[in-house]
């Protein structure tokens, strides 16, 4: 039997960790964007390609985690 973990959290609470972990990944691709440029400038195709890459990463999981936040009940509604 698997336990739901979801089901140990209440709605706000899952609010606060999805919106929480929006702003970590928001701050990482910044850095890989960063990052980028760097290589773009310093002409080192390896460490684009590491870059877009993890950018790559970083957009399924803001995606993923706006979904999430999305199903949550609307705060202004209770």
């Amino acid at each position: 039997m698997a336990i739901d973990y979801s089901a140990l959290l209440s709605d706000d609470q899952k609010r606060s960790i999805l919106s929480a972990r929006q702003q970590q990944f928001a701050s990482e691709a910044f850095q890989h964007e960063l990052n980028k440029a760097t290589a773009e400038a310093t002409g080192s195709e390896e460490l684009v390609k590491q870059a877009d890459e993890a950018l790559a990463i970083l957009e399924v999981a803001l995606t993923v985690n706006a979904e999430e936040l999305a199903k949550l009940p609307d705060v202004a509604a209770l």
